[in-house]
């Protein structure tokens, strides 16, 4: 085999290779919209100082993020003081990421993240719920938090409004519910 056989030969698995990479990467991306979430779009810092910031975290608060994506809104949360933070992420590729970074910042002992749908877990535990869901998933969303969590617990949502709940505080579509 000659050199120029040899190299078109490493160019064509070298895209397929990158091609199969990308159908699992962004085809992971379609399953929440099928198990009733949002898709992964990571929540810009600014929004992640305002979410945490309307949340008011405390040391004694053990925070659930549901569809945690990359970890950032479980890292911010215990930076600022949360007791443990927990998070939900049907993603394979994301929750694996989400992982990484906890690992990088050290965090793993206070930080756990369970690669499942956020439908199936119990949020009973939670004093704060941080998440980012669309319109769609909201109403429902909003009757399992309102069945679960206890009296006093606080939910942070950034973009979209549960369409039946009053928000205590808003600010830049950042929004802030007391249950």
């Amino acid at each position: 085999m000659n050199f120029i056989m040899f190299t078109l030969l490493l160019l064509a698995v070298s895209v397929i290779a990158v091609s199969l990479m990308t159908i699992y990467w962004f085809g992971g991306m379609l399953i929440p919209l099928f198990a009733g979430g949002a898709p992964y779009v990571p929540t810009p810092d600014k929004k992640v100082e305002l979410m945490i910031k309307l949340a008011q975290v405390q040391s004694s608060d053990k925070v659930m993020d549901l569809g945690s994506g990359d970890g950032r809104l479980l890292i911010a949360s215990v930076q600022a003081g949360a007791k443990r933070a927990i998070g939900y992420e049907i993603h394979h590729g994301l929750a694996k990421l989400s992982r990484h970074n906890i690992r990088k910042y050290n965090l793993q002992d206070k930080i756990h993240v369970f690669n499942k749908s956020f439908w199936n877990a119990d949020v009973s535990g939670a004093s704060l719920v941080l998440l980012y869901q669309i319109p769609n998933a909201m109403e429902k969303l909003g009757n399992k938090l309102r069945h679960q969590l206890p009296k006093g617990a606080r939910v942070v949502s950034n973009g979209f409004e549960f369409p039946d709940w009053e928000p205590t505080e808003s600010n830049t579509k950042v929004f802030l519910y007391i249950v």
